[in-house]
C-alpha cells in the first residue's frame, strides 16, 4: 500500500550512513560487524477503543560485536554475525528477523538530484521487489542492496504506486497512465484515466488488478493491458485513496472521507463510514476477514470478521503491511516501525534515524522491505 499525501521531506541524512559503514568494519578480522535491534523497555503504547494493553517488543537480542548510534536515536540491526550453534561446529544456527541499515536505492540518481523520493515498493517474493519513485523511475532488486533501474518514464512525471502479483508481472500507476510489466517486458504508458488522478492499485494475480482515482471510480484489469474498464465506487465522488485486493475476489477501498467500500461476489457494497468522517489514506488486507486501514492522522483503523475499529498511535503511521491475518508491520513519520501482533499494536522502534517512511511491503512476517522520503530502502529479513 502506498500513501501518496506523505509528510513533507525532512532534511537529508546521508552523512551518517557513511560514518555507520566505516564504524561497522572490524580492523583485522575482514568481517563486517552486526548490532542487534533490541526492543525498547517500555515502549509507547496505542491506546483505542478495541484495543487491549499493548505488549513489548519480543524481537530476540543478538549478541552484537560492535554498536553504532543512529542519529535521531535507534539502533536498526545490520545482518548479524554468524554464532556457533549449541549443537556445535558446523550446525546452522537460525537467524532471527532483523532490520537492516537504511541504502540508497539508486545512488546515481539520487547524486544527480537529491530530491528524489520513493513513493511505493511492491515485493513479489522475499526476493524480489521493486520500487517506482517521483523520477518516473520503476527499480528493481533480486538481492538486498542492489537495485537498478528496469523502466524509466519519457515524460518523467511521479509514479505513485505499483503493485505485484509475480516476479513477471506488476502494475505500476502515475496520475492517469498504468505500466504493465508482462511477458514482452515493461509495456508502453496506457491511459487508463484521462480526466482524474489515479491514486493506488493492487494486483493480486497476473489478469485482476483495481485502480482507483481522486474522484471516486476505479477502473478494473482483467488481463488486456490496453484496456481497463470503468466502474463506479463511491457516488459522492470522493477520493478513493487506497485499494488493497487479497484475491481476485475480494477487494476493500477507502476514501478521504473516512468511507470503506467492497468488492465481493462480482459487486460492490455501499459505502460504510468507519472513523467518524476523518479521511483515510490507504488500506492493506491479509484476506476478507482482516484488513488495516490509516487515517489522515496516520491512525490504525482495523477490520477484523467485518468489523472496524479505530484506535489511536502516539505518532504517525505512514504506510502499513499485513502479510497474515493479525499480523501487521507499520513505519511512521520518525523512523519508527510498529508491530500489530497477538492483538495488540508494539511501541514504535526506531529503526530509521528520524526520517519519514513512505511504504513498506511485506511477502511473509519475516520479509519485508521499506522505503524512507530520503531514498533509502530498508529490508526486514533473516538474512544473515
Amino acid at each position: 500500500m502506498s500513501n501518496p499525501y506523505g509528510s513533507p521531506r525532512p532534511g537529508s541524512t546521508r552523512a551518517w550512513v557513511t560514518a555507520i559503514a566505516a564504524a561497522l568494519l572490524v580492523v583485522g578480522g575482514g568481517a563486517v560487524a552486526a548490532v542487534a535491534l533490541l526492543p525498547q523497555s517500555h515502549p509507547p503504547t496505542l491506546v483505542g477503543s478495541a484495543s487491549p494493553t499493548p505488549s513489548h517488543s519480543t524481537h530476540p537480542a543478538v549478541s552484537p560485536t560492535a554498536t553504532a548510534s543512529v542519529p535521531g536515536g535507534g539502533s536498526p540491526s545490520a545482518s548479524p554475525s554468524s554464532t556457533e550453534s549449541p549443537n556445535g561446529p558446523g550446525t546452522a544456527t537460525t537467524v532471527p528477523a532483523h532490520w537492516t541499515y537504511p541504502v540508497v536505492i539508486d545512488q546515481q540518481v539520487y547524486s544527480n538530484n537529491n530530491d528524489a523520493q520513493v513513493n511505493a515498493v511492491s515485493c513479489a517474493t522475499a526476493g524480489v521487489c521493486y520500487a517506482v519513485d517521483d523520477q518516473g523511475d520503476i527499480l528493481a532488486t533480486k538481492s538486498e542492496k542492489s537495485w537498478s533501474v528496469v523502466n524509466s518514464s519519457d515524460s518523467g512525471s511521479s509514479l505513485t504506486a505499483i503493485s505485484c502479483a509475480t516476479a513477471s508481472f506488476c502494475v505500476a500507476i502515475d496520475s492517469s497512465d498504468a505500466i504493465v510489466l508482462g511477458a514482452d517486458g515493461w509495456n508502453d504508458p496506457v491511459t487508463v484515466d484521462s480526466n482524474n488522478q489515479l491514486n493506488d492499485v493492487s494486483c493480486p494475480t497476473t489478469t485482476f488488478c483495481v485502480a482507483v482515482d481522486s474522484n471516486g471510480e476505479g477502473y478494473v484489469f482483467n488481463g488486456s493491458i490496453t484496456h481497463w474498464s470503468p466502474v463506479s465506487i463511491d457516488p459522492n465522488q470522493d477520493s478513493l485513496t487506497g485499494v488493497s485486493c487479497p484475491n481476485p475476489d475480494f477487494c476493500t477501498v477507502v476514501d478521504n472521507s473516512g468511507n470503506v467500500y467492497t468488492y465481493q461476489d462480482g459487486s460492490w457494497s455501499q459505502g460504510t463510514n468507519v472513523d467518524n468522517g476523518t479521511g483515510l489514506s490507504g488500506v492493506t488486507c491479509a484476506s476478507k476477514s482482516f484488513c488495516v486501514a490509516l487515517d489522515g492522522n496516520g491512525n490504525p483503523v482495523m477490520m477484523t470478521d467485518g468489523n472496524w475499529s479505530s484506535y489511536t498511535y502516539s505518532g504517525t503511521m505512514e504506510s502499513v503491511s499485513c502479510p497474515a491475518n493479525g499480523y501487521c508491520i507499520a513505519v511512521d513519520n520518525n523512523g519508527g516501525v510498529i508491530y500489530y501482533r497477538n492483538g495488540a499494536w508494539t511501541g514504535a522502534t526506531k529503526i530509521d534515524g528520524n526520517n519519514t517512511f513512505a511504504s513498506i511491503d511485506c511477502v511473509a512476517r519475516n520479509a519485508c522491505v521499506a522505503a524512507d522520503q530520503e531514498y533509502n530502502v530498508l529490508y526486514y529479513t533473516t538474512r544473515g
